[in-house]
């Protein structure tokens, strides 16, 4: 797996082009079996972790384990979903914050 960290420019690109969305988002997945990349808006990253009021590094291991929710499946588009993954990243968080 590569996680590859970018700018919102260069993010907002990938997002238009794969996923037809013509702005900047925080993290986007792919899944190529037997291989899978992370892509990371560092400028995103950093500002969202700005607005929620906690560090820039606790910020990318959200933005990690969302992605790597997204490669297993996990969906975020309806509100239910959006809670169980949630959910599921703050239980994820905890193990990782005690490891």
């Amino acid at each position: 797996m590569n996680v590859v960290f970018l700018s919102d420019r260069k993010i907002r690109i990938y997002n238009r082009k794969y996923l037809g969305h013509d702005w900047p988002t925080d993290v986007i997945a792919f899944s190529y079996p037997p291989f899978a990349e992370l892509l990371i808006s560092l400028d995103t990253a950093k500002r969202q972790a700005r607005e929620l009021g906690h560090p820039f590094f606790h910020e990318i291991k959200i933005l990690l384990i969302h992605g790597l929710l997204h490669l297993i499946g996990y969906k975020d588009k309806k509100k239910k979903d959006q809670k169980e993954m949630w959910a599921e990243t703050e239980k994820l968080l905890k193990k990782v914050k005690g490891a």
